[in-house]
């Protein structure tokens, strides 16, 4: 079944008290921003990795060095960031530290990013990837609809090597929608570490009919490789537009 539905609040069927990590590659922390922009309430962001630093074009305040305790000035959206020694970039949080945060009751909503993927438009995680925190709600993988049609590289693709296994092809072959569907799909790919949460792919990035056209095979085959998702959503983030809803 195909819908559609402009806010991504609504499209995720996120609800006051949520933890919703978001994992995967090809604009995380654009879809991150979109989803505190869209929330009428309070919203926490954080991550459980090192990121570049928050934006404050979408972000109210900045916690630095978060270590338990801050004094709550009602700003509506906050970053809280960890530690680090790398110029430009803010620390993640452990995820008792997350958790001391959610457990607060100040905030409507925690938004994680729980990996790294170096800019690239799609990735497999490493051995100790994603760090989702156990309290997660809703797990959100993210991938680039940008991919399909091209080959398989570095270019693209942050572990192009563990892609290769996952998708079944070989490093230079293009991807096709088939491979994207089985990175979605596979407990070594899109849905490592999600436990118990519920799961809500995003395909990001479909911004012209032809990417569209892709996007929609792929998520119709993934939703036939697996029972942990019931749709996935196809969105062109960068300006916070669902373009489509692909559903059983």
């Amino acid at each position: 079944m195909t819908t559609e539905n402009g806010n991504l609040i609504q499209a995720l069927s996120a609800r006051e008290g949520d933890v919703i990590c978001f994992v995967g590659a090809g604009g995380k922390k654009t879809t991150l921003y979109a989803a505190s922009g869209q929330y009428r309430g309070r919203v926490a962001i954080t991550s459980t990795s090192h990121m570049f630093q928050y934006d404050d074009r979408f972000v109210n305040r900045v916690i630095e060095d978060y270590s338990g305790t801050w004094v709550d000035d009602q700003s509506r959206v906050v970053a809280f960031s960890g530690k680090t020694e790398t110029p430009n970039r803010v620390g993640g949080l452990t995820a008792d530290r997350i958790k001391g945060i959610w457990e607060s009751r100040k905030f409507g909503l925690i938004l994680i990013k729980a990996d790294g993927a170096r800019s690239r438009l799609v990735k497999a995680p490493a051995a100790y990837e994603p760090l989702i925190p156990a309290f997660t709600n809703i797990v959100v993988p993210i991938a680039s609809a940008q991919i399909l049609g091209q080959h398989l590289a570095t270019s693209i693709a942050h572990r192009p090597e563990l892609l290769s296994n996952i998708m079944g092809i070989d490093i230079g072959d293009r991807i096709l929608p088939v491979h994207l569907a089985q990175l979605l799909s596979s407990e070594m790919g899109s849905l490592k570490n999600a436990g118990n949460a519920r799961v809500c792919p995003i395909l990001n990035m479909v911004d012209n009919s032809d990417t569209l056209t892709l996007a929609i095979e792929t998520a119709r085959i993934a939703l036939t490789l697996t029972k942990r998702f019931d749709q996935i959503i196809l969105a062109e983030m960068r300006h916070s537009r669902i373009v489509e809803i692909i559903s059983r």
